[in-house]
């Protein structure tokens, strides 16, 4: 006849059994466990370590810094997904399945994102193709100031007023861009309106003689110029053109202007104003459509 102790001892009996079974499954589990362990380990320590020579060798090249840090940026990451692969199959997860799984996932979250994508690959281009830098300073439709980064979506502008302007990648690959600090020098155009009645060679020489003493002024590559431009309705427009350092472009420009009228008005070269000259011819008297008589 069974008892109330056979039963209580065939539970403790099935778990004690069950309990051998998950100790000996950990014990089975804990080497591959450890292998995982060691090798995020070992990825830490890549992911520290390896960048650092390949960011020496790219500082030896012409490449961007902005550049640069993109591509350091990709070896992490790739460091980063071969470690979590290897430790994952350590552990028994199905790799390729896992692998298939998020390739699906991939596609779908692709079409999405498809111009989050397309910015991605033309902040690429951009920093490869290399049309502008990071200190540059560039006009982009109605948008300029100076390149402070390129990142994977956007690149960022610092306007003069000190704003910042995020602007898309995909449109930064289709937009006209101007570049204004290409290279080292620039050509700057003023124009200067004076009086017909003026001695002309005299003011052209006065323009010309401004620029010359100039200390930001450039002789290379052509020596400051003016000449007639155009004849307006109220004046003749001459234009000074002047080369210099890109550095010294406002200064310079600022300069001149405020130094252009006073050397004009020294040399009894007026500058005048828009103005329209009205004629009223005599009263006709009205024909009373008569005749003689």
């Amino acid at each position: 006849m069974e008892t109330p102790w056979d039963g209580m001892w065939n539970d403790l009996d099935q778990l004690r059994q069950t309990w051998e079974t998950f100790f000996t499954g950990v014990l089975n589990f804990l080497p591959h466990l450890l292998s995982a362990a060691v090798i995020l380990l070992l990825g830490l320590v890549a992911v520290k370590l390896l960048p650092r020579p390949v960011h020496a060798m790219l500082k030896r090249t012409s490449m961007d810094p902005v550049a640069v840090k993109y591509v350091l940026r990709v070896v992490r990451i790739t460091i980063w997904s071969l470690v979590a692969v290897m430790a994952l199959d350590k552990v028994g997860v199905p790799v390729a399945s896992l692998l298939a799984v998020l390739a699906a996932v991939g596609a779908a979250v692709a079409l999405a994102i498809r111009e989050n994508l397309a910015n991605l690959a033309s902040g690429v281009v951009l920093l490869f193709s290399k049309p502008f830098k990071a200190g540059d300073f560039i006009e982009v439709d109605d948008v300029s100031g100076t390149i402070t980064e390129i990142e994977l979506m956007h690149t960022y502008l610092d306007t003069v007023g000190n704003m910042r302007a995020a602007i898309p990648n995909t449109k930064m690959m289709t937009a006209t861009i101007i570049n204004y600090s290409a290279h080292d020098s620039r050509r700057q155009d003023f124009d200067v309106s004076v009086e017909y009645g003026c001695d002309l060679d005299r003011a052209r020489e006065v323009l010309r003689g401004l620029a010359d003493s100039h200390p930001r002024a450039l002789q290379e590559p052509v020596p400051p110029r003016a000449e007639v431009k155009s004849y307006d309705a109220s004046a003749v427009t001459l234009t000074l053109q002047v080369w210099c350092q890109n550095a010294d472009y406002w200064e310079m420009r600022y300069d001149l202007n405020a130094r252009i009228k006073p050397a004009l008005k020294a040399a009894g070269i007026g500058m005048p104003f828009p103005q329209l000259d009205v004629h009223i011819a005599s009263p006709v008297p009205p024909d009373d459509g008569g005749t003689e008589k």
